[in-house]
């Protein structure tokens, strides 16, 4: 017995536009912000040259969990502005598997936060058990970034579905049907 595990479609994005224009917002909704927390963690929060050499050379600058959350943040950071750019492109040109592979990566991605939350959240409340709100302000946060990213994937599961459909229902490139002959 079989399990026909599929992920739902929709017909248009938040009811009013195409799957397209959908798909091209969502990149740009995800990619900009996600931009702007990358420059800020670099150039806001501290000394660069200071940070790499905590990732070089731990033994003589300590390295603790706080470190840690902040190279995880960066990473999730980087992978995120690449898949956009990959969904980006892959709506603007129409291409299928481009749309597959930001899905497979946002689901693999949504994971990995989900596991980063629980380490973080256990790292910093084990011994500060008065951050209770702010690990509550970090759950919403998460839970709202990751609910729309689910909804990305339904959403541009259903474009590259169209994708596929119309692609299929095209013949292949150079394809020339030939008409049955009659014997003269």
């Amino acid at each position: 017995m079989a399990i026909d595990m599929s992920i739902p479609r929709v017909e248009n994005c938040c009811c009013c536009c195409s799957l397209k224009c959908g798909v091209i917002a969502l990149s740009i909704v995800f990619m900009v912000p996600t931009l702007a927390n990358l420059a800020l963690s670099f150039f806001v929060e501290g000394n660069v040259s200071l940070r790499v050499a905590r990732l070089t050379n731990p033994s003589v600058f300590g390295f603790y969990g706080a470190e840690l959350i902040e190279i995880g943040d960066t990473i999730c950071d980087v992978v995120l502005i690449i898949l956009c750019v990959i969904l980006l492109v892959g709506a603007i040109k129409g291409k299928y598997l481009l749309c597959r592979i930001w899905i497979f990566g946002t689901i693999v991605f949504v994971t990995i936060m989900f596991i980063c939350a629980i380490a973080g959240s256990a790292h910093q409340g084990m011994n500060n058990p008065e951050i209770a709100h702010e690990l509550g302000f970090l759950w919403a946060s998460i839970a709202f970034e990751e609910g729309l990213l689910i909804y990305g994937v339904i959403l541009v599961n259903s474009f590259a579905e169209g994708l596929r459909e119309r692609e299929a229902a095209l013949p292949a490139y150079g394809y020339v049907e030939e008409e049955p002959s009659e014997p003269i």
